[in-house]
This record gives structure tokens, C-alpha cells and sequence, in this order.
């Protein structure tokens, strides 16, 4: 398996990093891996680094939520999305 880092990471820097994909013609559900890098390294303030996993993100969810932690997964939402459409 790859190593995966783990940020977290500011809403303003969220939102620059969506913006600058839409504007790189991205759609929906492409990856956003250059602009996140390349906002990283714009403005690494707004990034913290936590560390590297070999866990897939649902994995990785999962074992975050039976410790407490309230986390928002995005690709849990679209999967919902798509079942109600079903």
C-alpha cells in the first residue's frame, strides 16, 4: 500500500484549493492533488501535518470514529447522494 499524509487543513485553504481546481477545468469527483499542492506550498500556514498512513480513507475514518472523533467524509456523502438517486 502507499503512504498517504495527513493534514489538517484551514477552510480558507479548502476553499482555495477547490477554487483553483474549478479553474483548472476539474469536475466533480477528479482529483485535486496538484492544486492541494500547490496551495501547500503557497501557504503552508494554513496546513498542519499529522502524520502518514497506509489505511485507505474509509479505513482510516472508521478507526477515528471509534475513538471519538467526529469526521466529515465527503465520499460518504456522494455514495449517499448516488443510493437515494437509486
Amino acid at each position: 500500500m502507499i503512504n498517504q499524509s495527513l493534514f489538517i487543513v484551514d477552510v480558507d485553504a479548502c476553499i482555495e484549493i477547490i477554487e483553483l481546481a474549478m479553474k483548472n477545468g476539474k469536475k466533480q469527483g477528479e482529483s485535486m492533488q496538484k492544486e492541494f499542492d500547490i496551495i501547500l506550498n503557497k501557504s503552508p500556514e494554513k496546513f498542519t501535518y499529522i502524520g502518514d498512513t497506509d489505511l485507505d480513507c474509509d479505513l482510516l475514518v472508521g478507526n477515528l470514529r471509534e475513538k471519538g472523533l467526529k469526521i466529515l467524509n465527503f465520499k460518504e456523502i456522494e455514495r449517499r447522494q448516488q443510493n437515494e438517486r437509486l
